[in-house]
């Protein structure tokens, strides 16, 4: 079994080892989720590709830092990670939700900084950029709306959510996150990497109308794909899920 390197100084987990890959896929999480969702990806891709969380402040092994407060901050930050140590190399992006937000917004900077783009960017229960949200926001919501609501979506386990402590230590980096998602202006321009975006039939936060604007982002492919599943589709789908990302990789890889 693959065991994850945490590269020192770094949010970078690696879940591939010291095995040498052809393309890093790079994850970063939703609201309040951190690197370790993404361990099991490594076992349902293909050995030539290699699984990298991105581990996010205040989780984790980064559960002392404070969490990320502004865009620019989070941006800034992930790029000169990114420049050191990835780029060089091919590699694709995924987020989901707030992690496709951070996705994007990195791989505008990076363009804009002349580094070579992503393979592929999926972008997974996020509405595209333009796109008015269904719902008010949650990060201001007081703590028993914000537990009903997380209930609602059914994205948090309920010994988690019916556990007043562990309640409490997930509050802190959970408001800084859904208020980064919630206060997001996206970057104009396209972005010169495909997009692959993937979502949840049930989903009732992003769904498949508010996504398909996101092949107006790009100046290369687009492709987007539906789930019998709700806003965590990632998790209620995942083999089918890592697969359509898995065979979209071997679609561009193979074209190039």
């Amino acid at each position: 079994m693959n065991t994850a390197a945490v590269t020192p100084g770094t949010p970078l987990v690696r879940f591939s080892g010291e095995a040498p890959v052809a393309l890093q896929l790079l994850c970063f999480p939703y609201a309040g989720g951190g690197a370790q969702l993404f361990r099991s990806w490594q076992a349902l891709l293909p050995p030539d590709v290699g699984v990298t969380g991105v581990s996010l402040p205040g989780r984790e092994q980064r559960f002392r830092e404070p969490p990320v407060g502004t865009w620019p901050e989070a941006v800034e930050t992930l790029a000169g990670v990114f420049a050191r140590e990835v780029v060089q190399r091919p590699y694709a992006l995924f987020g989901h939700s707030l992690g496709a937000r951070l996705a994007y917004e990195l791989t505008h900077r990076l363009q804009a900084d002349g580094h070579r783009p992503p393979e592929l960017l999926v972008v997974s229960a996020c509405r595209a950029p333009g796109v008015p949200p269904r719902w008010p926001p949650m990060h201001s919501m007081d703590g028993p709306a914000l537990t009903d609501r997380l209930r609602e979506m059914n994205g948090v386990p309920e010994e988690v959510l019916a556990n007043r402590h562990m309640m409490a230590l997930l509050d802190r980096v959970l408001r800084a996150d859904l208020r980064l998602a919630e206060t997001w202006v996206a970057s104009t321009g396209r972005v010169g990497a495909p997009i692959l975006a993937l979502c949840g039939e049930r989903d009732d936060i992003d769904p498949y109308q508010d996504m398909v604007g996101w092949r107006d982002h790009t100046s290369a492919d687009f492709a987007i794909r539906s789930f019998p599943a709700g806003h965590f589709v990632l998790q209620e789908r995942q083999e089918d899920f890592v697969a359509t990302i898995a065979a979209r990789l071997h679609t561009l890889r193979m074209a190039t």
